[in-house]
């Protein structure tokens, strides 16, 4: 068997912490750093400071730089390793002759940064870090605690581990990734980084989650969200199915008693009122159609009509089968985070809109929900869901679509203005398979068309002709998320070549940024000129060489990695038919 290829490219806060594929790993306990641009070391939890683990020689070659284990020589033969322990502490190892260890506090402890060697520490505000020489090596612990003691305790026993040892034995968990004949080289990496990513997603139970969850990030997002656990489903059954079933469930878990699924859940449950895009039972026919696991439907099938019922009852004030988004206005970077689209431009006003995306989800939904329902031998539902389905299909046509520009948009809700903002969600009725042939030729043109959504990096979240296509966030930049559900559209549409197209275009993208940035982002420039670390995340940061002056585009985000992962296993599958 040939050795895997390994993610080892430094990537500018780049994440780093230990897995709940490993051990307990909670949701606000586990210790989380983000990796220096400058030197080898990384900021943790942007409360407790930055530490330094600087080889005094240029000679210094990567092995692997992952979620949980970074490991390396120095001088061609001297190794080095730093290693997330568990979820408390972070530990390394390296030779004294090549590596001073160093440690900066935030401010205003700056005055107690402490420099490798025996005997050294720092403890402040739950942080601890100790350092000492070990033979031949200089060897170093950070632990975080609710407690000082408990921080203390962990850090002395991080000293005592055989960190090299525990590296390799890290290192192994490469062996699960596919090793793709057709990938090139830093598309085969890249696979890698992004099964390291879902592996520093993953989260132990605890609270009313009582099963491994998922969360987008660790910095800044450290909550479950829902349909980011639906698209990490994707990705996480080529790595577990079990953790794949999980992610899903866990979601299901945090649900309200009226069958509100929150757009995001803590141990504690959801707390805004506030739900996301409705896509969780596609993601659990997707599921069961890779795995057979009928049960997991049955678990599933009431969870997920509750919570398409509690969207009706809530979210269609008109009983029209129209579905309209929770707007808040006083909010204007984000009027409606319940869309997933933060700050789109379809919501600059102040109008409620029957949503285009919104209704495609629920129609979408409601068509999985009819299968389910005839596998689970529910013939009544299983009619019941059909002709929503239906009803909603026709309703979408008949108000969502606008003759003039060949698009699909909002429409005012008991009225007739249409929300001529084009973006990716006038592509979703292909998705939701309710697009009759002649339209969809109209949206297979728009999305070919290089003034509007055909870039290199396909596709454009507004069209790049619209007075409000940016570099910023949902207003412009790519999204992998829409890349995905549309490119699923079209291949059931018929529209294979495009598809394709649009694959390979993503799997390129995302590979040669990580080849250039050594991270996965959250979303990237269509045209493929400005680096993803150069986009804008709600308008531009003050200081975008300092990410603390403002949360930035993510690195190592968990959707773009799972969907990467997904895009490049289903492509094989669809060879080997």
């Amino acid at each position: 068997m040939n050795q895997p290829l390994l993610p080892n490219i430094w990537g500018r806060d780049a994440l780093f912490s230990y897995s709940g594929l490993e051990g307990e790993c909670s949701m606000y306990g586990t210790l989380c750093g983000q990796l220096l641009q400058d030197n080898l070391g990384m900021r943790l939890d942007k409360k407790a400071g930055e530490f330094y683990f600087l080889p005094r020689t240029s000679k210094c070659r990567l092995e692997i730089v992952a979620s949980d284990v970074i490991k390396g020589v120095l001088n061609s033969e001297d190794p080095f390793a730093i290693v997330a322990l568990n979820q408390k502490t972070i530990v390394g190892c390296a030779p004294k002759d090549y590596a001073d260890f160093v440690f900066h506090p935030i401010l205003p402890d700056r005055e107690l940064a402490i420099e490798g060697g025996k005997g050294c520490e720092f403890r402040a505000n739950c942080y601890v870090c100790f350092s000492e020489e070990q033979g031949e090596n200089i060897v170093f612990a950070v632990a975080k605690a609710k407690e000082e003691a408990d921080a203390i305790a962990a850090a002395k026993e991080g000293l005592k581990a055989d960190i090299l040892a525990i590296a390799e034995q890290r290192m192994a968990f490469f062996e699960k990734v596919p090793q793709v004949d057709s990938l090139t080289e830093v598309q085969q990496k890249t696979l890698a980084k992004a099964f390291s990513i879902m592996k520093g997603q993953v989260n132990s139970p605890e609270g009313v989650l009582t099963c491994r969850y998922t969360t987008p990030d660790r910095i800044p997002h450290r909550k479950m969200y829902l349909w980011d656990s639906a698209f990490h489903s994707i990705g996480n059954v080529y790595l577990d199915s079990e953790l794949a079933h999980e992610t899903l469930y866990a979601v299901l878990l945090g649900r309200r008693e009226d069958g509100m699924v929150f757009h995001c859940m803590g141990p504690e449950g959801g707390t805004l009122e506030r739900t996301q895009p409705p896509i969780l039972a596609w993601a659990y026919w997707k599921l069961y159609k890779k795995t057979g696991r009928i049960d997991w439907l049955e678990e599933a099938y009431p969870l997920l009509a509750g919570y398409l019922d509690w969207n009706f009852k809530n979210r269609d004030q008109d009983q029209n089968l129209l579905f309209e988004w929770f707007m808040t206005p006083e909010t204007p970077d984000c009027r409606c985070g319940e869309s997933g689209m933060d700050n789109t431009p379809r919501f600059d006003t102040d109008t409620e809109w029957d949503a285009i995306d919104f209704s495609c989800f629920m129609a979408n939904e409601m068509r999985y929900m009819s299968v389910m329902a005839k596998v689970l031998n529910k013939p009544e539902d299983a009619a019941k869901y059909a002709d929503l389905y239906q009803k909603m299909g026709d309703k979408i046509n008949d108000c969502l679509y606008d003759e003039r520009d060949g698009r699909y948009y909002d429409r005012a809700m008991g009225g007739t203005e249409f929300n001529r903002v084009p973006t990716v969600s006038c592509f979703l009725p292909l998705f939701a398979g309710i697009c009759p042939p002649e339209r969809a030729k109209k949206l297979v043109a728009d999305l070919m068309n290089p003034e509007t959504f055909g870039f290199k990096h396909m596709v454009p979240t507004v069209a790049a002709n619209h007075e409000t296509f940016s570099i910023d966030y949902w207003r412009g930049t790519t999204w992998i998320c829409y890349n995905y559900l549309i490119e699923q559209g079209l291949r059931e549409n018929g529209f294979t070549e495009l598809a394709d197209r649009i694959v390979d275009a993503t799997i390129d993208m995302v590979s040669h940024w990580y080849g250039r940035e050594g991270a996965i982002f959250e979303v990237y420039d269509p045209k493929g000129i400005l680096m993803p670390s150069e986009l804008h995340r709600k308008d531009p940061s003050p200081n975008p060489t300092y990410p603390g002056a403002k949360i930035q585009i993510v690195r190592d985000f968990g959707w773009s990695s799972t969907l990467y992962a997904a895009m490049i296993m289903e492509r094989e599958e669809r060879k080997n038919k």
